[in-house]
């Protein structure tokens, strides 16, 4: 009891003391101490005293006044000096106090606790390369001071020097135990990567983040852009889902997944989203009521699509895609004149900028006519509506494209084949165009032309299984055996249910010797389509 009492004593009596020596700095800041009426000189440890005594008192103008007044006469007082640059720091004097650390490291060379202030101020300040230098030699003397290896790692990011950051974020992920921490530095090494075009190792990074944060939304995006650039749709539709059961009110989301859906023909799951999308107060609705329009359109529900466009499009006569949808539900029916009217009623309320979509889709309607007629054996009418379509838009790669189809099934290859080329180069993206090329070229016997082509059109869609397969057969023509059996491979993976690709796998596994495998691969065509007649001859011949 009586420790404790002695202990508050004393410190009453210090805080009593700091008060004092406060006070009295107020009154003679500046002066120095008279008796009698000379001078008496302050010794530096009482000036030190009450400097810090101010900085307690967080009366900064006054202890830096008093603090460069002293090391004005009085240049080697090192202490003194750093209690200044901590005042500065605390009034974020960045440059008063870069200036006066400047100069204590001239004097205390092995101390690093002033280079690490010097590379913080600088980064502070935005003098990276300063900062970079500082934090630098601070790691050269102690490579686990993790704090230069965080701030140097960021310095390094933010002045694109990829190979520097990634290196020290590497280290850091192996130094620190905190998981949080090292998810953010995965994400920045993801980051880092997929700015480089290394979308592979990117990837990978960003699964590692979501396997420990699986509701990262950003990763999520993140790793959502690199499936969009590899074509890998199954992926981008599961990472979409994602993001939806994350912010469900966010209307984006539903839009892109949407669309996702109906591009790989996944209808039903298109609209169960679309009618989702309804409710939503952000919805655009004219938009979502489109897709579901189209939806019906793929389904075979043409009446259905041409009931709700009409019923939606009262609300704003001048919607483009309601129009455009509207004539494709018609063009569909095979009414080619009301779709057509309904092109010429969008014209009639168009303002310039619309008026070459219009005609553009009055020229896919047309070229849509001249198939149909052509179908009908109405040739010279067909390319009548071809020229017809030509006039509206002759830079439409799938009037192009069609024309080349019309030109094939009459047998006029050469055409067919220069309509074909000139629809790759207005749509150069579209992989159908190069497997109809190919198939041209195939048709007449230009095997090397056609295999080219088809390595194209699987280089465009990787899931492109038709076009892969021909490709194997091909390659099994030219005795390229082991590339035909991984071309044919990646077709079944693709469509495994398809008894002419299985058929032909187990072909170019038999022309290359390998039994075995030849004989599964018919057996699995016999399981599919058990009255296939050769595959039942061709498995007997090998057993």
């Amino acid at each position: 009891m009586l420790n404790n009492l002695i202990l508050i004593v004393l410190f009453v009596c210090f805080v009593s003391g700091l008060i004092y020596v406060y006070l009295r700095l107020k009154e003679e800041t500046g002066k120095t101490k008279k008796k009698g009426g000379e001078e008496l000189q302050i010794s530096p440890e009482d000036i030190y005293k009450q400097v810090e005594a101010l900085i307690i008192n967080a009366d900064f103008a006054t202890a830096q006044k008093l603090a460069k007044k002293y090391l004005a006469q009085n240049p080697y007082h090192h202490d003194l000096r750093k209690l200044l640059v901590k005042s500065y720091i605390e009034t974020q004097k960045e440059y008063e106090a870069i200036s006066n650390l400047l100069v204590l490291v001239q004097f205390y060379p092995d101390d690093l606790s002033l280079y690490l202030q010097l590379a913080t101020l600088y980064k502070n300040t935005h003098q990276n390369k300063k900062a970079i230098h500082f934090y630098s030699y601070v790691l050269s003397k102690d490579k686990y001071d993790l704090n230069s290896m965080r701030n140097l790692a960021e310095l390094y990011y933010n002045n694109k020097q990829k190979e520097s950051a990634l290196k020290l974020y590497k280290q850091l992920v192996t130094y620190i135990d905190d998981e949080q921490e090292k998810m953010d530095y995965y994400e920045i090494m993801g980051n880092i990567y997929t700015t480089y075009g290394e979308y592979v190792k990117a990837a990978n990074l960003y699964k590692k983040v979501l396997e420990a944060q699986p509701s990262n939304a950003d990763v999520i995006k993140e790793l959502r852009k690199i499936y969009l650039k590899q074509k890998d749709t199954e992926n981008v539709i599961y990472l979409s889902r994602k993001l939806i059961n994350i912010e469900p009110d966010n209307y984006a989301y539903y839009e892109e997944i949407i669309n996702l859906l109906f591009h790989v023909h996944a209808y039903q799951d298109a609209l169960d989203y679309a009618q989702k999308a309804l409710v939503l107060p952000t919805a655009d609705v004219f938009a979502v009521k489109n897709q579901i329009a189209k939806i019906y359109i793929y389904t075979g529900k043409i009446k259905e699509s041409i009931q709700l466009i009409n019923e939606t499009i009262v609300q704003d006569p001048t919607n483009l895609l309601l129009s455009q949808t509207l004539a494709m539900a018609h063009c569909m029916n095979k009414d080619f004149e009301m779709a057509k009217k309904v092109c010429d009623d969008a014209l009639e309320v168009a303002v310039p900028s619309d008026i070459k979509v219009i005609h553009n889709n009055l020229s896919t309607i047309l070229a849509e006519e001249a198939v149909y007629l052509l179908n009908q054996g109405k040739t010279k009418q067909a390319f009548d509506k071809f020229s017809e379509a030509m006039q509206y838009n002759n830079e439409n790669p799938e009037i192009f494209f069609k024309l080349a189809t019309a030109n094939r099934s009459i047998k006029n290859y050469s055409e067919a084949i220069r309509q074909c080329k000139r629809a790759i180069e207005l749509a150069p993206e579209i992989s159908l165009y190069y497997e109809t090329l190919a198939d041209i070229y195939y048709e007449i016997q230009n095997f090397i032309e056609a295999k080219k082509l088809y390595k194209e059109a699987v280089f465009i869609d990787p899931k492109n299984s038709r076009a892969h397969a021909f490709l194997g057969i091909l390659q099994s023509k030219d005795k390229e055996h082991e590339n035909a059996i991984k071309s044919l491979e990646t077709a079944v993976s693709i469509d495994p249910d398809n008894v002419d690709i299985r058929y032909n796998l187990a072909l170019a596994y038999e022309v290359a010797g390998k039994k075995d495998e030849a004989k599964n691969e018919y057996e699995k065509v016999l399981e599919l389509e058990p009255s296939h007649k050769e595959a039942n001859n061709n498995i007997k011949l090998l057993s």
